[in-house]
């Protein structure tokens, strides 16, 4: 089916009004490559979102971070934990935001989208930091953000009354296309546009399902390595629970071959990606993780 450009703007609307946490993490980015930036000014853009500023002070007062007394101010709970780790608390905290909302038409639960993110972002931090390829702190933002645009076809497909929903077998970007006319990776990049994130990101997110991703920069490379290696959808069940995990056939592209990735390395990533999830996951959303061990039993 073809899609009207105007619904496709009318859904990334509605996404927008969610919150301004993603505006607000666009704008960290660039304040991260600033060396004239600070702890203040951070603080600055974080509280202009209260919602985002209590859910930073929380993560800040976790057992993850261990900073011994509790505080109760924005500004003391950055002083804490420095410059760079309130940046990635940051990240953290609006990617929780931002999939806590189930995907019906994707048949994706709230807390199994928010894993997806979670876990692709650490991927692609450990990817970043092995090939040296990329800045990691991007990468793992990339990676928490890289599915958002399946808010805005989920919408679409809610606005239109449609009562189709993925199968779990088709290709994800193939179902995309057949039912809205356009992949997730276009709306999501749609979305990065209108929230101030670099150029670079944008572009990468946009590239993740294409064959051309090396036009996007090694960011766009990486996002569609990504996609080869990691289970569609995968959810909370898979990143908490040591289950099988098969080692996959790389693709021989140029990416592959340039940062000399194999199944092995990758197999390693994803079990150290397994223990980050869970140490994040038990100390700053301990609900979810429990919810998924309860399910086990």
């Amino acid at each position: 089916m073809t899609l009207n450009h105007e619904k496709l703007l009318a859904a990334i609307t509605q996404i927008e009004r969610l919150t301004p946490a993603p505006r607000v993490l666009g704008k960290a980015l660039v304040l991260l490559n600033d060396p004239e930036s600070d702890i203040a000014d951070i603080a600055t853009l974080i509280r202009s979102d209260p919602a985002l500023a209590a859910d930073v002070i929380r993560g800040a007062n976790s057992a993850f971070y261990g900073i011994g007394e509790r505080v109760s101010s924005l500004d003391r709970a950055l002083q804490r934990i420095g410059f760079r780790e309130g940046v990635r608390l940051l990240n953290l905290s609006v990617g929780h935001i931002m999939s806590a909302r189930s995907l019906s038409c994707y048949r994706i639960g709230a807390d199994d989208f928010w894993a997806e993110s979670l876990f692709n972002g650490l991927f692609l931090e450990k990817l970043a930091k092995a090939t040296r390829g990329g800045d990691p702190e991007e990468a793992h933002t990339a990676g928490l953000l890289r599915f958002i645009g399946r808010l805005a076809v989920d919408q679409c497909l809610r606005d239109g009354d449609m009562t189709n929903v993925w199968n779990g077998v088709v290709a994800l970007p193939a179902w995309e296309r057949e039912q809205v006319g356009f992949v997730q990776g276009y709306a999501g990049s749609l979305l990065l546009q209108r929230w101030g994130f670099p150029d670079e990101m944008i572009r990468a997110v946009a590239a993740q399902d294409q064959d051309s991703s090396a036009e996007a920069g090694w960011l766009g490379e990486a996002l569609n390595f990504t996609s080869t290696v990691l289970p569609p959808a995968l959810g909370l069940s898979f990143a908490v629970l040591a289950t099988e995990y098969s080692v996959p056939s790389l693709p021989d592209t140029a990416f592959v071959r340039r940062n000399n990735l194999t199944g092995e390395a990758v197999t390693g990533f994803v079990a150290a990606c397994r223990a980050d999830f869970i140490a994040i996951g038990s100390n700053l959303y301990e609900q979810q993780i429990s919810r998924v061990k309860k399910q086990a039993v």
